[in-house]
């Protein structure tokens, strides 16, 4: 879709996700960027919001809706960064927190 020539375009796909993301859906683009961005495989991931790694796929691949619930859970681990099974009991205080994501 061509609104401004030479200055704006957008698939009819990223539109209709731009018109989901405010509408409170959360887009499956955020899930491959999360992806990319943490460095995690597929397997490591499902850890995070606790779900199989066919969900997650689904979510990934637009098949499905991100739950909202499933979103949280990405961004909580990714401010965390757990360290194996076990979650922390309390948020990382800001040197913690710029310590876990240097580098």
């Amino acid at each position: 879709m061509d609104w401004i020539e030479n200055e704006l375009d957008l698939s009819s796909d990223n539109l209709r996700h731009l018109g989901g993301e405010q509408s409170s859906r959360i887009g499956h683009e955020r899930i491959w960027v999360w992806l990319h961005e943490t460095g995690l495989t597929l397997e490591q991931a499902t850890k995070a919001p606790g779900i199989s790694r066919r969900m997650l796929i689904y979510y990934r691949d637009g098949e499905k809706p991100v739950p909202r619930s499933i979103w949280l859970a990405c961004l909580g681990w990714e401010t965390v960064r757990p360290k194996g099974n076990e979650l922390p009991l309390n948020i990382p205080s800001v040197t913690d927190y710029a310590n876990l994501h240097a580098g």
